[in-house]
């Protein structure tokens, strides 16, 4: 009789759980587009009129090969121009009034190489970083896009969000 009892409890919680309550519907769908240079163009995704879409163009790197340091806050573009171009962004978001272009920053590698965050000064990444990344924005006409960074950025109204790349043990 206990047993029947426990199982009956058991089975209740199991299917009072959230993981089996019924999913929600979704109304924005983002897609990381770009980082792996295959020719992948906005017109290959399809964009359903009553979903929000944000494309986010992968990825804006700090990174450069010049010294003193790879990581100055100078963002430099590591996604398919060929495919991803100003022209495109403009295109797909005159097209379709639901969809938002960002960029990602981030990336943990560039080429054959690593590249390791590590500013030699504060001040001077986050001047650096506002400077490029703004030049970037504006030439793609990119609707969004860490923190004091992300503050200048929202003060000079060039952003209202950014997505940062999370990788594997860190």
């Amino acid at each position: 009789m206990a047993s029947k009892i426990l199982f009956s409890f058991l089975l209740v919680q199991l299917l009072s759980s959230p993981s089996f309550s019924a999913p929600t519907t979704s109304t924005l769908f983002r897609e990381y587009i770009g980082a792996e240079f295959n020719g992948v163009k906005f017109s290959n995704v399809p964009i359903n009129p009553h979903i929000d879409v944000h494309f986010i163009l992968s990825f804006a790197i700090d990174y450069t090969i010049s010294d003193p340091s790879p990581t100055n806050g100078d963002f430099n573009i590591f996604w398919d121009t060929d495919n991803l171009t100003p022209s495109s962004v403009s295109t797909i978001k005159s097209t379709h009034n639901n969809v938002k272009v960002a960029l990602s920053l981030g990336g943990d590698s560039v080429g054959n190489g690593y590249a390791y965050f590590n500013p030699s000064s504060v001040d001077s990444w986050v001047n650096n970083a506002v400077s490029s990344l703004t030049k970037i924005i504006k030439q793609y006409n990119l609707d969004e896009c860490m923190g004091q960074l992300l503050t200048t950025m929202k003060k000079n109204g060039v952003v209202s969000f950014a997505s940062i790349a999370p990788f594997a043990g860190e």
